[in-house]
């Protein structure tokens, strides 16, 4: 039989496997980076030894200042749209019988299959003037100049939400199925109408779960290249494409580094400030 302390260094043990998976593939990385970052640029080499405050300034010219609230604002209205529609999806499967609800996960659990670059070839094709929507609804003769639909930001935006729908509604199912329906029925038998009910009753009760699932899109769709690249076009670019064009195409590692510290510190910030303002709503719902 194990002791208590044979127990205590087992658990230790076990602890330090995904502690070390930590350090060796985030917490290092992320400090390497942080030491390009005040490098300076050598196209041959690709860094010189230094320590230069240059590439972190450059942020707050016109072009990487405008990406940058650009990447902020596209992520922030795709997560907002995929987890809304993934909330009200699964309200509605909550409520159908539990084969329906399992085959319902099934299609979910099939979606996450998919890669991004898959998905963003397939709305290429459906999106297309020769092959896709355009040219359907040209031949059905509702289109009377059909043309593509791509590149644009509403094409992007349709990849963001095939991308991340799985995600938002895998995540808010579980407490959804399990909703006390008791709650909605009295609100309405009081005389609540539904759209009043479902903002002042529904989305209440599900407030932790959206705010996460919100969250975790938002931090996802931050890092996303493939949809703007494709679908999004130039002007549509987040900063992670242009962080990789200039790291990695225009040699520039130390720029490159600088920008995603600045991405990452700004994040971090934004995610830190909405937990305390989430933190403090729920603290005073309890004194109330």
């Amino acid at each position: 039989m194990k002791t208590a302390s044979q127990t205590r260094s087992l658990n230790w043990l076990i602890a330090l496997i995904p502690l070390s998976a930590l350090v060796v593939f985030f917490v290092v990385p992320m400090a390497y980076m942080a030491v390009v970052s005040v490098f300076k640029n050598d196209p041959v080499a690709f860094f010189e030894p230094a320590f230069v405050l240059d590439n972190y300034a450059k942020f707050f010219a016109p072009f990487y200042f405008t990406v940058s609230l650009r990447s902020f604002i596209q992520a922030a209205l795709g997560a907002g749209i995929v987890t809304l529609l993934g909330f009200l999806t699964v309200l509605f499967v909550s409520d159908q019988s539990r084969w329906l609800q399992r085959l319902w996960v099934l299609l979910l659990l099939s979606m996450l299959c998919l890669s991004e670059v898959i998905i963003a070839f397939a709305l290429l094709i459906l999106f297309s003037q020769s092959s896709g929507l355009p040219k359907l609804l040209g031949w059905l003769t509702l289109w009377d100049n059909p043309r593509s639909l791509y590149p644009s930001f509403g094409a992007m935006m349709a990849g963001y939400v095939m991308l991340g729908f799985s995600i938002a509604a895998l995540m808010l199912f579980p407490q959804v199925s399990r909703r006390d329906r008791a709650v909605e029925e009295a609100a309405q038998g009081l005389g609540t109408p539904p759209a009043l009910l479902f903002v002042r009753v529904t989305l209440p009760m599900f407030r932790t779960a959206l705010v996460a699932a919100y969250l975790t899109l938002f931090i996802y769709f931050l890092g996303v290249f493939v949809m703007p690249t494709m679908l999004g076009g130039p002007q549509n670019w987040n900063m992670t494409v242009i962080i990789q064009d200039r790291a990695v195409e225009r040699f520039n590692m130390p720029l490159g580094a600088a920008l995603a510290m600045i991405m990452l510190t700004v994040t971090a910030a934004l995610l830190g400030g909405i937990a305390w303002l989430n933190g403090r709503q729920d603290k005073a719902e309890d004194r109330t």
